[in-house]
Parts: C-alpha cells; structure tokens; sequence
C-alpha cells in the first residue's frame, strides 16, 4: 500500500462537476465534455476526472452510453443505493472494513470477468489494451497521477461494459465507488500504478490465451490486497 499525499484535489473535482450539474448549463438529456475536455478545463489529469465522473454515475447523476459519451439525467434509484454506501463509510473505515471490502470486491470481478472470458474477442481485447496504455501514459500532474492510478477503476469497468451484463455493471459500479472512497479515507492506495498496470496486464494476455481458471486467479490477486 502506498499513503496518499493530496486527498483533496478528487474531492474538488467531484464538487466542481457537482457545481456544473447544477449550474443549469446543462439540461437533462444534454452530454457533458469529454474526459480531455473536463481535464483542460479543470486543470488535473484525466484519471481525476475518471474516478469523479465514476462516483457520479453511481449516484445517479450521469449515465454513460457505450460509443456515444456521458449524458445528464435525472437522479434515478441507484441513489439510494449510494446512499446505503455512504452510511456504510459513516460508520467508520477500519482494517476490518477494509478486509471485508477486498471480500466484496473480489466476488464481484470474479464474476464480471468469468462472464466476459466466455466471449472475450481480438476486438474487445485490443480495446482494453489501448485502455490501459493510454491509462499508463496519462501524466497530467506526476504526484497526482500516482495517487489516482493506484484507484483508477477503468479497466475493470470496461470489462464489465463488454462482459454486457447489465446487473453485474450495476453491481461494480457501486462496488467501485464505495472502494474508491473508502482507500482515500483510510490513507493509502493499494498499490503501486506500475504494478498495477503489469497486472492488468497479465489478465488480459490469459484472456487473450482463453485460460479462464487462470484469468480468475490472477483478478483475485489483483484485488486482494495486504491491508496494513
């Protein structure tokens, strides 16, 4: 686990972006900039804006569309379900919730990635290897970047996206928002952005081979990380 420095600039992104949605810029239906776009003119790198976007879709506030982009919509039901993992963090985040939290989350992306296993293609898996290396590349800001790498949901989400079940995405998404939030209140990232990025790659060259035992024991040890 590595200690985060600068808690904050995530946090402001997440209230900035909360602002423009309720600044009346933009009307229900509207689509927001993209991730570039956000980064420019918010001054952080894309990875900040990622995770920020990641916790407002799972509050219900944007939605995004494979292909075309995120949209503005109406607060929708999965609300509560945040607000249920709110009350959760409220309670406190200790080691044991950390533990049971690594629990969780490693049930979950066992199934989103034995669901895509069965129907991972060339197609679908140059996508996530473009996903990772332009994650790799993204340096806005060294100190930053670093912090958010180490939390940076996007491969495992992209997966669930073509994994194409709708119940299982719900799922991470939730899962995600409240793992995102419950490391930087417990201090640390579980792990290095360069490891990181020799894991994912890893499970997608066993993807690639169609090793599916092998693909879920490699995802298991991504997630199961040494709470300290």
């Amino acid at each position: 686990m590595l200690p985060i420095k600068r808690t904050d600039i995530f946090q402001e992104v997440c209230q900035q972006l909360e602002n423009l949605l309720n600044s009346g810029q933009f009307q229900i239906g509207d689509k927001l900039p993209s991730e570039r776009e956000l980064s420019e003119s918010f001054s952080v790198s894309r990875s900040s804006i990622r995770q920020a976007l990641k916790v407002l879709e799972a509050a219900g506030r944007i939605e995004t569309r494979v292909g075309s982009g995120t949209y503005f919509v109406e607060k929708q039901a999965v609300a509560s379900s945040g607000d249920n993992l709110n009350a959760l963090l409220a309670q406190g985040v200790s080691k044991e919730f950390m533990q049971q939290l690594i629990a969780a989350r490693t049930a979950v992306e066992r199934a989103v990635f034995e669901a895509y296993s069965i129907k991972a293609n060339k197609g679908s898996i140059r996508a996530l290897k473009e996903l990772i290396d332009e994650n790799a590349q993204d340096k806005t800001a060294k100190d930053e970047f670093e912090e958010n790498a180490g939390l940076d949901l996007s491969f495992e989400a992209k997966v669930a996206e073509l994994a194409g079940n709708p119940i299982l995405s719900a799922m991470q998404r939730q899962i995600h928002q409240l793992w995102t939030q419950a490391w930087r209140i417990y201090g640390f990232v579980p792990e290095s952005r360069d490891t990181l990025h020799q894991e994912h790659c890893a499970i997608i060259e066993a993807l690639a081979s169609k090793n599916t035992p092998r693909v879920i024991d490699l995802v298991v040890q991504h997630v199961d990380k040494e709470v300290l």
